[in-house]
């Protein structure tokens, strides 16, 4: 059995005290129009924190990213399963710009989270205690 590693980038800017949600375009193939982290699949020869890196700045523009830590590590449940590493990661960029397979992007509170991101990524925010950031700033 192969699985991919995909990182994924839980993204918080402290003076906003806000976690970045980016929104796929309608014409994605998976998940169109979704609300979720920035991330993907991590390319030959990377490390994940390479990835993390590129990622986010592929797809948000943003290049003043601090890795803090992992905030958790899932499998995603496909035919084919996958390593999702999860990173916290910390900016003070405000203004995005979003990838072509993106549409619209929002500085988000607990409550904009719980609304907009699929069931079971706020189940896994809840189990690692990722909401937690937004009252103490702990990482």
């Amino acid at each position: 059995m192969i699985a991919k590693i995909i990182v994924k980038c839980i993204i918080f800017n402290k003076n906003l005290n806000r976690f970045l949600l980016i929104q796929r375009c309608p014409g994605n193939d998976i998940g169109a129009n979704t609300w979720e982290n920035a991330g993907g699949n991590i390319e030959y020869g990377e490390t994940p924190e390479d990835a993390v890196i590129r990622e986010i700045r592929e797809e948000t523009g943003i290049t003043d990213i601090t890795i803090k830590n992992i905030a958790y590590i899932a499998i995603l449940d496909r035919e084919l399963p996958d390593l999702l590493i999860v990173y916290l990661c910390e900016t003070s960029t405000e203004t995005i710009n979003i990838s072509f397979e993106h549409q619209a992007y929002l500085w988000a509170d607990e409550q904009q989270c719980r609304a907009l991101l699929p069931k079971a990524i706020i189940k896994d925010f809840e189990n690692n205690n990722v909401f937690d950031l937004l009252y103490n700033g702990n990482y």
